[in-house]
């Protein structure tokens, strides 16, 4: 199985979740790749990556924007999703983000935010069309959305909205109550995901 990080983090933001998944009986393979790019270029840098891979990972887990990037593989190489496979993505603003779209309103954040914001953060994210797929949104407000509180509608995880995670073509939706980042630690994330993925094999 693939995981994949978000924004501004590298292959280490997954490495607790790669070691619980590890303990129950899960291969995590960690992708990394330029988080200020545009999603669908590093779209293609994972379809490239799968590629190269001895075995087709059989499922998916990503964080935040990690999500949108897999939107974009999808849409793009609809091949690259193993029949059966399953899918966990935490927090992942499929709608777009508010955040993104007032810091990009700043000089400093459309530099820190860069390619993430096409077809991606900014909105006008590919249509969500992989079956088998838990979304796990968190509800604890504290998080770096503080910085443009006017943007941020209640409830959410300090950095994307509980709403802005929610599309059409999600198999199950659930909220728990962590941030943003709790996401990426939080044991009772990893057991659900755990549950979600363990349903359909290994």
């Amino acid at each position: 199985m693939v995981l994949i990080h978000g924004l501004w983090m590298g292959r280490w933001a997954m490495w607790p979740l790669a070691r619980r998944l590890k303990q129950a009986g899960f291969a995590p393979l960690l992708f990394g790749y330029p988080s200020r790019a545009a999603p669908a270029a590093n779209a293609e840098r994972l379809a490239h990556w799968l590629d190269e891979q001895n075995a087709s990972p059989d499922h998916f887990l990503a964080h935040s924007l990690g999500g949108v990037l897999l939107a974009h593989l999808f849409a793009r190489h609809p091949d690259s999703r193993p029949p059966g496979a399953r899918l966990v993505l935490l927090g992942s603003p499929l709608a777009g983000s508010a955040v993104a779209r007032g810091l990009a309103q700043w000089r400093l954040g459309r530099w820190l935010l860069g390619g993430s914001l096409e077809a991606g953060l900014a909105g006008d994210v590919p249509t969500w069309t992989a079956p088998n797929t838990l979304m796990l949104a968190g509800t604890r407000p504290v998080g770096p959305g503080r910085l443009v509180p006017e943007a941020l509608v209640s409830p959410n995880d300090g950095t994307v909205a509980v709403a802005e995670t929610s599309t059409p073509g999600l198999t199950d939706h659930r909220c728990l109550p962590v941030n943003h980042f709790a996401l990426l630690w939080s044991e009772r994330v990893a057991q659900a995901a755990i549950d979600h993925l363990s349903s359909g094999g290994e």
